[in-house]
């Protein structure tokens, strides 16, 4: 069972945010709230071991077990087939496109299965910078997934794909979870009251969680960490929690 414990401040020229006590583990999917400069990439990378926690440790079990920070946004590679691109992040250490680290038996085939999961083809010999974002999105995921890496930190996967793709990618992590620690960041809140089953909320200096994503889903919370106002709605005995006003 993957599961990360942090202790201690994160930042990196100052701490954001001081004297965390942060346990995740697989079974759940967690997902990372807040507005903008909350500091929802520097935990992402933090926990993943992309950069250094600021101040204490950073404890992994397994601890030899791969791990994967998967950036929001695709990189440009000219001259690159699609194929080649999505081999490269599954086979490559040196590039860390993913900032992972890969066992070497992962298979194109295998990333394959999952891009035909999403229910779009993409053309995989096409180049890759003229795959639309959102293509390119969905090979970068593909690739992570089929990577087995046991702890996957996805920061905004879901930014450039279409309403059917989020579904079907939440639906994917929702499955993983079982043998995986999977944590993501977001900016939609219905979604994650759907995807997610456990939530960190950040903003205004307040750090929450990890919570259930009821409790982190607070109109008094989002309201203080986003400076606007909530009104929370219920779906199927789910809460939808919608802005409607800016707090003054």
């Amino acid at each position: 069972m993957p599961e990360v414990v942090l202790r201690g401040s994160i930042g990196y020229s100052f701490p954001l945010y001081r004297n965390l006590h942060i346990e995740l583990r697989s079974g759940y999917l967690y997902c990372v709230l807040g507005p903008n400069g909350s500091g929802k990439s520097t935990l992402l990378k933090t926990l993943s071991g992309s950069i250094p926690v600021f101040e204490g440790s950073l404890e992994k079990i397994p601890h030899d077990s791969a791990s994967s920070y998967l950036p929001p946004d695709p990189p440009e590679l000219p001259g690159m087939r699609g194929g080649d691109a999505a081999l490269s992040f599954l086979a490559t250490n040196e590039k860390r496109l993913l900032y992972g680290n890969w066992r070497s038996e992962q298979s194109l085939e295998r990333l394959v299965r999952y891009i035909e999961e999403f229910s779009s083809p993409v053309d995989l010999e096409k180049y890759f910078n003229e795959l639309s974002t959102g293509e390119r999105m969905k090979i970068l995921l593909a690739s992570a997934l089929a990577s087995e890496a046991d702890f996957l930190f996805l920061d905004e996967p879901s930014g450039h794909l279409d309403v059917r793709s989020r579904i079907l990618l939440y639906r994917i992590l929702k499955r993983e979870k079982e043998s995986r620690l999977i944590v993501l960041s977001m900016h939609e809140l219905s979604e994650a009251s759907s995807a997610c089953d456990k939530g960190i909320l950040l903003g205004a200096g307040n750090f929450y969680g990890p919570s259930d994503i009821g409790s982190i889903l607070n109109e008094d919370l989002l309201s203080l960490a986003y400076g606007a106002r909530f009104k929370k709605v219920l779906i199927d005995g789910k809460p939808l929690l919608v802005p409607y006003d800016i707090k003054e």
